[in-house]
């Protein structure tokens, strides 16, 4: 029997869409802000790993780095006095050497003064092969690190690294005075207690619930112009949605409103509807590491078999992009000449049979013992890719694939079962891990597999050399004609050998108070509390 998904139907929640009528007019408290999401931080050192989006909260809140960017995609100072640069003598002609000047009025919310040995031990913390950060990309390149004085540092790179300012850019500095002393910066009470230069204090946290920041009446860049700030957790998006519309959050954002609900909220008269383009890109993601993935035939004949326009066109309502990348289509590196070899059941079919993968008596196909079954994990409550999962399942079913949905709460998902490459598959969006530059060094290198070597967020533990070999390129490369080209190799090679799928550049709807001014879309980070400090009520 072949079951019929709607485009209405493919959506796992529509059944529960709400029915009664917004409630309007509660009660503004123009001394708190309270933000919503549908995934939980659970860890809140910026060093270690991060579930971008959700973890960026509290990222933003407490701690700074030493330089930003808007949503113009300019970099500006934050921590440091200027962002570095050939004009202002920050960065030398050859472009190896960068000093940066830092601000002398910080101090951290315990009252310790902020210094360079604070930046030198952030940088320390990141080279220390028995701490797995989230990346070293381009601070394996600093062959000297100096102190000069209390408020100036001086990097010297053995070789040029063109996303150098991208790098310092998503890393956010830690106190030296505090985490100095731990023999262990992965299991520190600071983790979940931490200690910042930000324009928010962390009070409390309620698990499963929300966390509650005051605000920093010292922070240097001036006292942050909302008192409180709670950012909330609501797992099902569809209830989160509901309490954005009566006014019992403030602002709705990351997963938000799903796409069948844009119009509708649009039309809500005391909201605001926020198109929300992000760097991010969501995937299906095969885990390398296990025999039923080990073949890219296999991984291809899956991506093949898959109807990506229609989840898009029938769950996201067409607004999201396709892509055929880990970039978004209109990004300057994007290599236009990929071919979409999705819906293409038939051709998915022969693949696999080439491959040695055969139907057994059950109708799975197998090999060697191992039978073509596997699970996919996302995060529980999430509407639109619940609707994907029920999509994709049919797909492989047809093919003689037999795929199981096992969701989790993001705090579960996104932990080790993630970074330690625990999964068979998953449906995830990810990010650049270099602010918008094309570098994926972090995401499909050999030596950023965290489970082997405990670094980057290669979860999918693909290995190839030839990427390798360009990715370690395209990071010197000066000319973005010579990058552009350099890039395109890399995308065609991951397209053909596909250890991760895309289907679409997320498009996020945000919902908020009309009275409520500062949020603003910024496609160039995942953090849509980016300038948190300056949100305020009308």
């Amino acid at each position: 029997m072949t079951i019929r998904i709607s485009r209405r139907g493919i959506l796992a929640g529509s059944a529960t869409l709400l029915a009664a009528p917004a409630v309007w007019g509660q009660s503004i408290n123009r001394d708190r802000i309270i933000l919503a999401m549908t995934q939980e931080p659970v860890q809140f050192n910026p060093l270690l790993y991060v579930n971008a989006g959700t973890e960026n909260v509290p990222e933003a809140c407490i701690f700074d780095a030493l330089w930003d960017v808007n949503d113009k995609g300019e970099f500006f100072p934050n921590l440091a006095v200027q962002v570095p640069s050939r004009q202002n003598g920050g960065i030398s002609a050859d472009g190896l050497t960068w000093t940066v000047n830092l601000k002398r009025d910080v101090k951290w919310s315990d009252g310790q003064p902020f210094s360079a040995k604070d930046v030198e031990f952030t940088y320390q913390t990141i080279m220390n092969p028995n701490v797995a950060v989230r990346s070293r990309a381009g601070f394996d390149l600093i062959k000297t690190f100096r102190v000069k004085d209390d408020h100036t540092v001086e990097m010297e790179l053995s070789r040029p690294f063109v996303p150098f300012l991208w790098a310092w850019q998503n890393m956010h500095i830690v106190p030296q005075h505090i985490l100095g002393r731990e023999q262990n910066i992965q299991t520190a009470a600071f983790n979940s207690q931490p200690i910042g230069t930000g324009p928010y204090l962390l009070r409390s946290r309620t698990a499963g619930s929300h966390m509650v920041y005051e605000r920093n009446p010292n922070y240097h860049r001036g006292p942050a112009k909302v008192r409180q700030f709670i950012h909330k957790f609501v797992p099902d998006q569809m209830a989160a949605y509901g309490q954005a519309r009566t006014g019992e959050v403030d602002y709705y954002a990351l997963s938000g409103v799903p796409p069948d609900r844009w119009t509708e909220a649009r039309a809500f008269p005391d909201r605001d509807f926020l198109r929300y383009p992000s760097p991010n890109v969501q995937f299906i993601y095969y885990n390398c590491g296990k025999p039923q993935f080990a073949d890219p035939r296999v991984r291809r004949a899956l991506t093949m078999a898959t109807q990506m326009q229609k989840s898009i066109d029938d769950i996201y309502f067409g607004t999201w992009p396709r892509t055929l990348s880990y970039l978004q289509p209109t990004h300057w590196a994007y290599n236009s000449d990929l071919r979409d070899y999705t819906n293409d059941a038939a051709g998915a079919e022969r693949l696999l049979d080439e491959a040695g993968w055969r139907k057994g008596p059950d109708g799975i196909r197998a090999k060697d013992g191992v039978q073509l079954k596997f699970t996919m994990s996302t995060t529980a409550g999430n509407t639109a890719r619940q609707g994907c999962q029920a999509l994709f399942q049919q797909n492989w079913k047809a093919i003689g694939v037999e795929m199981e949905i096992r969701n989790m709460p993001a705090s579960v998902v996104w932990g080790e079962y993630t970074t330690q490459s625990r999964f068979d598959t998953l449906l995830v969006a990810w990010d650049p891990t270099v602010g918008l530059d094309p570098d994926y060094t972090a995401r499909c290198h050999s030596k950023m597999i965290p489970v082997k070597h405990r670094q980057g967020s290669n979860y999918v533990q693909y290995e190839n050399a030839e990427v390798d070999r360009l990715l370690e390129l395209g990071v010197t490369q000066t000319e973005q004609a010579d990058r552009i080209a350099t890039y395109r190799q890399i995308q065609a090679i991951l397209h053909d050998e596909v250890p991760f799928a895309a289907q679409g550049g997320s498009v996020q709807g945000h919902l908020k108070r009309k009275q409520l001014q500062g949020p603003t879309p910024n496609q160039y980070v995942t953090d849509i509390t980016w300038n948190v400090y300056d949100w305020a009520w009308a």
